[in-house]
């Protein structure tokens, strides 16, 4: 278990038995987080717990330049404040004070990265991918394209998808047709196919076509034109449960 982060408090003024009192909350929250130690130097804290009641421990803050890291008790707060609250003290209500200011200093969190591809298209045609693309985009599933066999071995190679969509008909600049590239990711998978989805597509998509498609690794055989409720089931499955090519 980690050890929770401790943030440093510093008194200012205060009866003998209110300080008695905060310190055995503060060493209590110790081990919460987010927690905190009781310090004796005030420029060694990173708040300050005021006495606001106290003109000399209000002072001292003001002169100090701590008025916004501090928590003032008592009839009123200076302004600039980071939090105040009336008397008798409430040793709990001090530590939901402390807390949100805490949170509300607390670094933002990093601005969310571009969603990243979980599709792979191999197309030789850019019509046909970018029909392909957009369906699947607003389907939720952003894409990147291949237009021959080898570009798509560079890129399983550098990044993993989901789903792979390779059409049958690659063309002539691609070494592997799309049947043989499905057999190719079976037999040495990629880094990139390992748990994807293969999924061939193709303007021939008869019974003999589905049973090739099987018998070269496919996990499912979508045929040209698209059927969008056809394509929704297969995205919408988790991948294991993606329909078999024989279907």
């Amino acid at each position: 278990m980690f050890a929770a982060m401790l943030h440093r408090l510093h008194l200012l003024g205060f009866s003998a038995f209110e300080r008695s009192t905060l310190g055995c909350c503060v060493r209590l929250a110790a081990t919460r987080e987010p927690g905190y130690v009781q310090v004796a130097d005030a420029e060694q804290a990173d708040f300050l717990v005021v006495d606001a009641d106290d003109v000399d421990a209000v002072l001292s803050a003001s002169a100090a330049g701590r008025v916004g890291d501090a928590v003032f008790v008592g009839r009123h707060a200076p302004e600039g404040a980071a939090a105040w609250m009336p008397r008798p003290m409430d040793a709990l209500l001090l530590l939901r004070e402390l807390d949100a200011i805490v949170a509300m200093r607390a670094p933002a969190a990093p601005a969310a990265r571009p969603a990243m591809p979980h599709a792979l298209i191999v197309d030789d045609s850019e019509v046909a991918t970018r029909h392909l693309a957009g369906r699947l985009q607003r389907l939720g599933l952003p894409s990147i394209a291949a237009r021959t066999s080898g570009q798509a071995l560079e890129r399983l190679a550098r990044q993993r998808f989901e789903f792979v969509f390779v059409d049958v008909e690659l063309g002539d600049a691609s070494e592997l047709d799309g049947l043989a590239l499905c057999r190719r990711l079976r037999r040495q998978p990629s880094p990139g196919a390992l748990g994807a989805v293969l999924v061939l597509v193709s303007a021939q998509h008869g019974e003999i076509d589905r049973v090739r498609g099987a018998l070269a690794g496919a996990d499912a055989y979508l045929g040209k034109p698209l059927d969008d409720d056809e394509l929704t089931r297969l995205v919408s499955r988790p991948p294991r449960a993606a329909a078999p090519a024989s279907h």
